[in-house]
């Protein structure tokens, strides 16, 4: 099929008027959201061909966003980086082809009239970069993106696998946010190091995520963090995540990040 996506002016009427047009929401009213896109000019067509992901809708949602993840992905790989920080791409998707998933992932708020949650969850309400990780179709694909390792034959998203096994929407937005993690080698150089952590023994938070940031924020006034391989964000972090938590005795004695 086709990839939908809805126009500027149909955009704005929704984020703009999102009060007149809540109670639709909160009804999930799909007669009224079939009449409003059915008028003309709501809806445009691209002439991207995709396959509808097979969306899993788990109760628990720890369990169907790591799916997902990798879903949308799969179905979605060929999209350029400009096509995906559009917002009428990611809104439309929402309210159209993928409005059941949608409305599966906003039950909670919506059951609730959580009006700020919904508008962020539908529309880029906070900023572009950090929208692009708290929009709950966007931030499927851009964390699927952005841990893919295609090195790895056996399993490209291993990496997607650790970040999404706990704490997914609060590290999406943490980690995700500094500027010089819209590179996915440095993301998954980061990942690689905490991964290694893990591996031996060490129990993984979320300011272990905090920390790597901090630290590349500080390097990459000194160096081009873009000219850097994988393999090297990989022991830079390591090597500084070992000493600023005290693992002195996996840097030192099993030689991980050598």
């Amino acid at each position: 099929m086709k990839l939908k996506f809805i126009s500027d002016d149909t955009l704005m009427d929704l984020r703009t008027n999102f009060d007149a047009y809540k109670e639709y929401y909160y009804e999930k009213d799909s007669p009224w959201f079939r009449g409003y896109f059915a008028e003309e000019g709501r809806i445009m067509e691209s002439n991207i061909e995709f396959e509808l992901p097979a969306f899993n809708f788990h109760e628990n949602y720890s369990v169907s966003d790591r799916e997902n993840v990798k879903h949308i992905y799969d179905a979605l790989k060929h999209l350029t980086v400009t096509q995906a920080t559009q917002e009428r791409l990611w809104a439309g998707l929402a309210h159209l082809q993928f409005k059941d998933y949608a409305f599966y992932r906003m039950k909670k708020d919506m059951d609730n009239r959580n009006d700020k949650r919904i508008n962020t969850s539908l529309f880029f309400r906070n900023g572009a970069k950090r929208s692009l990780f708290v929009q709950i179709i966007s931030r499927l694909w851009w964390v699927g993106y952005m841990t893919y390792d295609e090195t790895n034959k056996e399993n490209p998203y291993w990496l997607t696998d650790f970040f999404t096994e706990s704490d997914f929407s609060a590290r999406s937005v943490v980690f995700f946010s500094s500027n010089f993690t819209s590179n996915s080698n440095i993301t998954r150089g980061i990942l690689r190091a905490i991964v290694k952590l893990r591996d031996n023994g060490i129990s993984i938070k979320r300011d272990h995520f905090v920390q790597a940031n901090k630290y590349l924020n500080v390097v990459g006034a000194a160096m081009i963090l873009d000219m850097l391989t994988t393999e090297e964000i990989e022991q830079m972090v390591g090597k500084y995540l070992c000493r600023y938590y005290g693992y002195e005795n996996l840097f030192e004695t099993e030689n991980l990040f050598v």
